[in-house]
């Protein structure tokens, strides 16, 4: 069993890499709305399109895992919070967890 060492290790930085995708996704979500809604957007054109770049290329990047849960809850009708990204979050930490624990009894056997 100990040659599932290496393709759990290298599901968990997958899984680790999804994450980070996602949360900086929403964090740059949040900003490019703010800038939207400010004058910003008119003052620093130039910063604003990158961002909106930026911003396309997460949300190119993290649509297809956050769709599934999308399905599940649509943004529409849970009073225009889209909770998608916070569930697939959860997702990927019981995956981590449960795939730490295969480890651990795979590294580790009583």
């Amino acid at each position: 069993m100990r040659f599932l060492v290496p393709f759990i290790e290298v599901l968990m930085m997958i899984l680790r890499f999804i994450e980070w995708i996602v949360i900086v996704w929403v964090i740059l979500s949040w900003v490019v709305f703010f800038a939207s809604q400010t004058s910003f957007r008119w003052r620093y054109r130039a910063f604003y399109g990158v961002l909106m770049q930026l911003n396309d290329l997460l949300t190119r990047m993290a649509y297809p895992f956050v769709r599934p849960f999308r399905r599940i809850l649509p943004p529409h009708k849970m009073g225009g919070i889209d909770w998608s990204p916070l569930l697939l979050l959860l997702a990927i930490y019981l995956l981590q967890r449960l795939l730490g624990l295969i480890l651990v009894s795979i590294i580790a056997p009583l």
